[in-house]
């Protein structure tokens, strides 16, 4: 199975969805970007995580308390990045081979993740931009600037207030590439 779910997700959002992630006690992060020659050690805090990317395994039986690398699937987890006045895009995504009950293990749980997000995030609110682009309709050529609200893209429930804090505060599907976007406003009533 090959699955991706994106999303913008604030860290007091990330809190909740770990939170709920580690309420398994078999189930552990890894520290992508960890150099421990013994293989990253399974965590059950997101504090030792020094990147944006890390991974959610189910320990083995009999596991040590490092990866050792020979799961046959993963979660991996891509966080949302706050830098300076930007929110980046973050995705949960598995790619698994059927055949194994560790990874019939993972397909569940990413589709458990997955509609932890759906039932507290909002889908279809954020309009992605080119800020390079004057705003208008698509034409021969040229893609309508702003997009139309991206069904693909799940936004935490935190965001919205972060970003009315400050004026200067955008998403940005990477922080030092892609496109802006914008959510749009909140219906009346």
């Amino acid at each position: 199975m090959r699955s991706q779910l994106r999303f913008i997700m604030h860290p007091d959002d990330e809190r909740d969805f770990v939170a709920h992630i580690l309420s398994d006690d078999r189930v552990f992060l890894i520290d992508e970007h960890s150099n421990d020659p013994a293989g990253p050690p399974l965590l059950r805090s997101m504090e030792p995580v020094a990147g944006s990317l890390c991974s959610i395994v189910l320990r083995p039986a009999g596991g040590g308390a490092n990866h050792t690398g020979a799961a046959s699937g993963k979660i991996q987890f891509s966080r949302s990045q706050i830098v300076g006045p930007l929110i980046t895009e973050g995705r949960i995504a598995i790619g698994t081979i059927a055949g194994s009950e560790e990874a019939a293990w993972v397909e569940r749980q990413y589709k458990a993740l997955s509609k932890f997000i759906k039932a507290r995030y909002t889908n279809s609110i954020l309009r992605w931009y080119n800020p390079n682009l004057p705003f208008g309709p698509g034409e021969p050529g040229r893609s309508a600037n702003p997009g139309k609200p991206d069904p693909q893209v799940w936004v935490g429930p935190s965001v919205r207030g972060w970003l009315a804090e400050d004026p200067e505060r955008r998403i940005k599907q990477h922080w030092s590439y892609g496109a802006l976007a914008f959510l749009e406003p909140k219906p009346a009533g």
